[in-house]
């Protein structure tokens, strides 16, 4: 199984096999954090040779026994000899002198550069521990780079004096990845999001709970018993904590006897207010890292701590003290009083411990919120009262985008005797289901609704949002199926469901190309009349602007739902920052779109749900691409699309398809992209407006480079009748381009003519650059480089922060119509005659560096920031910034874009 997350870590690691000296690190990581893994990871990763050493614990009583296994592991044929007086002096020689011994003997050895990985050295005896710390400080003429993990540093230890990198827990969306990689078949994905939580990022307590854990409760089929119980990982780290906090004990046992006992009574409860607290001893707890407190609240900070402590008391002794801490928190702390209750008395109050669950998601502490959802499921009878408040803490979760949660809960609901409280359930199912990127069904939307039941209004409500659904993922026949039923009950609608559904008729005419000029659009889009309207409505209006390419007017009414403040839920900020990036991806301002892109993931804390989503796919790897990171924009759209097919929400897999051909085509992958422009034309050929899917010119691209001249002119006149069908200015410059690749010998010159000449200054820079681009493939010779220079600098303008490599083909251009086996690849752009300087060889370009600045090239080619090559090269963001002014002027780069463009 590949390592999840940690790259960071690895790349740091495996920086020392191409640095020029010999160096050494020590790193620190919790039990279950993954040490042996980053070694085995960093084992693969570098070029140099490795040598692994292992710790057998009962060997930790032997003096000199870690230092002879590091002996052994070397291989060398001296190294014998080196044991055995080692040995034999051992009980003589102490001290400084045993030390250099071991260090001469180590320097005799006749090693090639070699990455000495050493797994839990603090098991090894302290003998070796403090020998092999010697020799990592004064490693010079060993040809050795030294890596070993220990689980703390001791402040008197010897290894203080190394450099230190501490595996920190994963992040929360790493976690998910990585529980989801683990989990069974079926696991249901917001149980797996309560995991990644509740283990606090440690992938070692993460594996051992799915061993514990049942299938009904991974399926959602059963409740979670929370705290977890705690595991082998669990327990270590919990003893780790605890020796720290009762060798404090023993210095001052009062304080911190009493900071123990306050922080067991506090394992008792997810989030407790401070009011009623020892708040001396609650401040030393947030003193020692063992609590946080936000506000009026504390919570025990390490959730692996937490459930160790609260799983160490007797049954007994936990109803005791939640008993006692129920009637303290009577009055300051309702919501608490009522999980508390749960465990004592004989009927629990389900619905009042569902009232407090939804106050903690509105509160923002989802955490304390499932924890009280999976108690009264635990103890619930499954009534219609207790599934109405399930939904309530469901309707709750999704407002605040989390969707995982909602999911799960929606899982754990049975329909509803009541319509009204059934159309709640629908309306929050289909929601998330379509953000969640599945296939919204509703059936239950087959039946008929009389126009005099009283959950009609509710009902029409419900098909303007699945309309809406419909619109967005381009099945239009049906969703205008559903307007018109929505308005077939029109005596009965809402203001606000009219609005959705008049929202929704403006989206389904800019997909088919019919959307009426803005001043005929509410008011003109004035400020009064779209203040007045709803989010979703907005967002929808919004969104069939930028489709229509009315670009400007799209970023005003998106900007107005963000602006709107505290008030707007969660998700539809979220839906306005994402739909807002795409918009300025359509007009083709890669600049603007990277800020909205990085402001959407700022804004938010819920990327760990938000991974599968193929929304968060699309605009991910649109940033990778963006920064000249192909490789990992294609890691992205693939990982998605394995999770998809062509039933789950087809337009969305299209565009899956037509961005990955399309990064495949300007990587010149020119075979791969045409397979994949073929399956995006495959699902999405129903929809008519070619300037929604945008892939036909990308196809006949990618055809004519091919030599497929036949299908590049059928997709050609596909592409011509579908723009006068629904005429557009990207279908006219991009069927420009089209006809300008497929024509004929007497034609040529005037098709190329005509598509550079048909560029206004408010065009997209982007759709020139890739004019450009295409006519370079195809172009001469002699016309290649300047119509090479003039893409990269269009693309430079699109904010593209690397120019692409302009594809030439390895031959002339075949004769039309005459077959062809020739395949492209991508190569740099021949030199411009009289260039000041001609593009070099990355070889010659290499040679030319220093081992330190060929380091921090390798960082830019990646991708990386000059603050995370600082990190990762262990040098100050201020001798990055140098070494770079120097390697600008070594190789005749004026730019970083221009460095990687010579590189590549």
């Amino acid at each position: 199984m590949a390592l999840t997350g940690r790259r960071l870590e690895v790349d740091r690691i495996a920086t020392l096999a191409v640095l020029p000296r010999e160096s050494a690190m020590v790193v620190v990581g919790d039990p279950g954090s993954g040490r042996s893994s980053v070694l085995d990871a960093v084992a693969d990763r570098v070029s140099l040779p490795v040598v692994r050493v292992g710790v057998n614990g009962s060997e930790s009583r032997w003096p000199l026994a870690g230092v002879t296994s590091l002996f052994t592991a070397l291989d060398d044929p001296r190294a014998t000899a080196h044991i055995a007086h080692l040995l034999q002096a051992g009980g003589a020689t102490s001290g400084l002198a045993a030390a250099h011994d071991f260090l001469e003997a180590v320097q005799t050895l006749t090693l090639p550069p070699t990455v000495v990985l050493i797994d839990d050295l603090d098991r090894m005896d302290r003998e070796s521990q403090e020998l092999i710390a010697f020799l990592a400080g004064r490693l010079a003429g060993t040809a050795l780079r030294l890596v070993a993990t220990v689980r703390t540093v001791p402040s008197d230890g010897p290894l203080t004096a190394l450099p230190v990198l501490r595996l920190e827990p994963l992040a929360a969306d790493v976690s998910l990845a990585l529980a989801r990689s683990m989990a069974p078949e079926g696991a249901n994905d917001g149980v797996l999001a309560i995991l990644a939580d509740a283990t606090g990022g440690n992938p070692g307590a993460l594996r051992e709970q799915f061993d514990m854990l049942s299938t009904a409760q991974l399926t959602g089929t059963e409740p979670l018993v929370l705290p977890l119980r705690p595991t082998a990982t669990t327990e270590a780290i919990a003893a780790l904590t605890l020796d720290v906090v009762e060798g404090a004990a023993d210095t001052d046992t009062d304080d911190a006897g009493r900071g123990l006992d306050v922080l067991a009574r506090l394992s008792l409860v997810p989030v407790a207010r401070t009011t009623g607290w020892d708040r001396d001893a609650v401040d030393d707890l947030a003193d020692a890292g063992l609590v946080v407190v936000r506000g009026q609240t504390v919570t025990v900070r390490d959730p692996l701590l937490r459930s160790a402590l609260y799983w160490r008391m007797s049954a007994r002794t936990r109803r005791t003290l939640h008993r006692e801490l129920a009637a303290a928190s009577a009055e300051a702390d309702p919501r608490a009083a009522a999980w508390h209750r749960s465990f004592v008395d004989d009927v629990p109050d389900v619905v009042a411990l569902l009232d407090a669950a939804a106050g903690y998601v509105a509160d923002g502490a989802p955490h304390a919120a499932v924890a009280l959802a999976e108690r009264a499921l635990h103890v619930g009878s499954g009534g219609e009262d207790e599934r109405t408040a399930l939904l309530a803490v469901t309707e709750a979760l999704f407002a605040q985008r989390q969707l995982g949660l909602a999911a799960r809960y929606l899982t754990a609901m049975r329909p509803f005797r009541r319509g009204s409280d059934e159309v709640r359930r629908l309306r929050v199912l289909y929601s998330v289901q379509y953000l969640r990127g599945e296939t919204v069904h509703a059936d239950e939307l087959l039946v008929p609704v009389d126009a005099e039941a009283p959950e009609a209004p509710a009902t029409a409500g419900l098909l303007a949002m699945v309309a809406s659904f419909r619109a967005e993922t381009w099945d239009l026949e049906q969703a205008r199926d559903l307007l018109a039923r929505v308005e077939q009950l029109g005596p009965v609608i809402t203001p606000h469901t009219a609005e959705i559904a008049g929202a929704v008729q403006c989206l389904v005419a800019a997909l088919d190309g019919s959307l009426p000029a803005d001043t005929e659009l509410y008011d003109g889009l004035s400020t009064a009349r779209l203040m007045s309207m709803s989010e979703p409505a907005l967002l929808l209006v919004a969104h069939a602007l930028s489709l229509a390419e009315r670009y400007r007017s799209a970023r005003r009414v998106f900007a107005l739902v963000v602006a709107r403040g505290q008030d707007t839920e969660a998700v539809w900020v979220e839906g306005a920052r994402y739909l807002s990036a795409e918009n300025e991806l359509r007009s083709g301002n890669f600049r603007q779109a990277l800020r909205a892109i990085d402001a959407w993931e700022a804004g938010s804390a819920l990327s760990a749900q938000r991974l599968r989503e193929p929304s968060r796919a699309v605009a991910v790897a649109w940033r990778h691409f963006a920064e000249g990171r192909s490789l990992e924009a294609l890691e992205v759209v693939d990982r998605c699309l394995a999770l998809r097919s062509t039933v789950l929400l087809w337009g969305t897999t299209a565009r899956l398809h037509a961005l990955r051909g399309r990064v495949l085509l300007l990587d010149g992958r020119v075979d791969e992209a045409v397979t994949a422009l073929e399956a995006a034309d495959a699902v999405g050929r129903s929809l008519r407006n070619p300037t929604v899917l945008r892939h036909l010119g990308d196809l006949v691209e990618g055809y004519v480079r091919l030599g497929r001249i036949d299908d590049a002119r059928n997709a050609t006149a596909r592409l011509a009748a579908d723009h006068h069908a629904r005429p557009s200015r990207w279908g006219a410059l991009v069927l420009a381009r089209s006809l300008a690749l497929v024509a004929d010998d007497a034609t040529r010159e005037t098709a190329r003519r005509r598509a550079l000449e048909l560029f206004q200054p408010h065009d997209s820079q982007y759709e020139r650059a890739r004019t450009f681009t295409a006519l370079s493939a195809v172009g001469t010779d002699a016309e290649r480089p300047r119509l090479g220079a003039a893409a990269a600098a269009a693309y430079e303008a699109a904010g593209l922060r690397r120019p692409l490599a302009t594809p030439a083909p390895t031959a002339v251009m075949p004769a039309f119509g005459v077959p062809t086996s020739l395949r492209s690849g991508p190569v740099l752009s021949a030199p411009v005659p009289g260039s000041p300087r001609s593009a070099p060889d990355a070889s010659v370009v290499l040679t030319q560096l220093t081992a330190e600045e060929r380091a921090v090239v390798q960082k830019v080619t990646e991708g990386y920031r000059n603050r995370e090559i600082a990190s990762s090269l262990f040098m100050s963001q201020r001798t990055v910034e140098l070494r770079l002014t120097q390697i600008y002027r070594k190789v005749g780069a004026r730019s970083r874009s221009h460095l990687v463009a010579l590189l590549t």
